[in-house]
């Protein structure tokens, strides 16, 4: 198989068939996505360009991301190519063990359209609209100098 390809560059090298010709069936290969048509993406590996399903285990939203990105995805030639997967360009967040989520970054943003809850076995903290509701069996706020109550109104049970 290996001097089979050699032949193939060689040919295109000297004029004869293109260098950038589809996989064989079954293989797999990177492409960049371009763009989205329908319930299809259109891939592009060299001057190769095709319509490509996505595989039912792979989310949609992660190739529309490698659209924005440019990264890479992971096509298994098929009768006709099918995305099977993208190739991390950064850092994910991870799960490790103890179920325990660690990061270190400068700025944080969690942006919900509707509710953002923030909750353990005992408490919680929930935003919604304009409304912020704090719970727990201790509400403890720590000021170094000065702890302001900001309101029109301030109901104390």
């Amino acid at each position: 198989m290996a001097n089979a390809q050699r032949a193939r560059r060689l040919r295109a090298l000297q004029g004869g068939a293109p260098a950038e010709s589809a996989p064989a069936a079954g293989g797999i290969r990177l492409a960049a996505v371009v763009g989205r048509e329908g319930d299809l993406f259109r891939v592009r590996a060299g001057r190769w360009e095709r319509l490509a399903a996505c595989d039912s285990s792979v989310d949609p939203a992660l190739v529309e991301a490698a659209i924005v990105s440019g990264a890479r995805v992971v096509l298994e030639e098929q009768p006709a190519p099918v995305i099977v997967g993208a190739l991390a360009t950064r850092r994910a967040v991870e799960v490790g063990p103890g179920e325990e989520v660690h990061l270190s970054v400068k700025r944080f943003v969690v942006e919900a359209t509707e509710e953002a809850l923030l909750r353990t076995r005992s408490a919680f903290l929930r935003v919604k609209d304009d409304e912020v509701e704090l719970f727990g069996g201790r509400i403890l706020s720590r000021a170094r100098e000065l702890a302001r109550v900001l309101a029109r109104a301030i109901q104390l049970n």
